[in-house]
């Protein structure tokens, strides 16, 4: 064997060595999310809340998993998310056609995951919550009268000509869509394809 041969296959083994590492420090990152996002949906189920204290303490487990990875600008880049998401849902909020702690769940993904990914997330977990929602509708026969509902809305939004917030005629508990638990699946199939695709390439 030619020590050219030796070489590359010494660089092959040192590149797998490398993605193993930074393949288990993602593993652990992607662990404590998926912890973090279980209590937020647990205590959402329980109490219509997520805890603030709950969204800190995983923004800032964020920012330090950002900082062992590149440098303090990373974590100005953290921040920049946050401030971001909180930016572009700031208008469906004020309609309440999301709930603030769904909002603060978005930035802390995405600080945890990146921009990109953050994004991939809220899509699938609109189209999620989007089916648990029609869903419901149908099981407790609502689907016409939210119908009705929101025709009405948009008919004063345009006559008062100003964006007022969205109540929906039903009230009831029951028919609240738990946002939280479709964050949570929406994440989990995200880090799934990420850890597939991170099999593959190592094997």
């Amino acid at each position: 064997m030619t020590n050219q041969k030796i070489k590359g296959n010494i660089w092959n083994i040192e590149m797998r060595i490398g993605d193993c590492h930074g393949g288990g420090h993602r593993i652990i990152k992607s662990t404590v999310l998926i912890i973090l996002l279980v209590f937020a949906t647990v205590s959402d189920f329980k109490t219509y809340r997520i805890p603030n204290k709950l969204i800190l303490s995983g923004l800032v487990i964020s920012f330090y998993f950002q900082f062992l990875e590149g440098s303090f600008l990373s974590v100005l880049y953290g921040f920049s998310i946050l401030l971001l998401i909180c930016i572009v849902f700031l208008p469906i909020y004020y309609i309440r056609a999301i709930g603030a702690g769904d909002i603060k769940l978005f930035a802390m993904i995405s600080c945890f995951v990146g921009m990109k990914q953050g994004i991939q997330v809220i899509i699938v977990a609109f189209i999620i919550g989007g089916v648990f929602s029609i869903v419901k509708l149908f099981y407790y026969h609502i689907f016409r009268s939210q119908l009705q509902s929101l025709a009405e809305y948009i008919t004063q939004t345009y006559y008062l000509k100003k964006i007022v917030p969205y109540s929906s005629i039903s009230s009831k508990k029951k028919n609240v869509i738990h946002f939280s638990f479709p964050i949570l699946l929406s994440t989990i199939l995200l880090i799934g394809g990420d850890f597939i695709s991170l099999n593959v390439l190592l094997f």
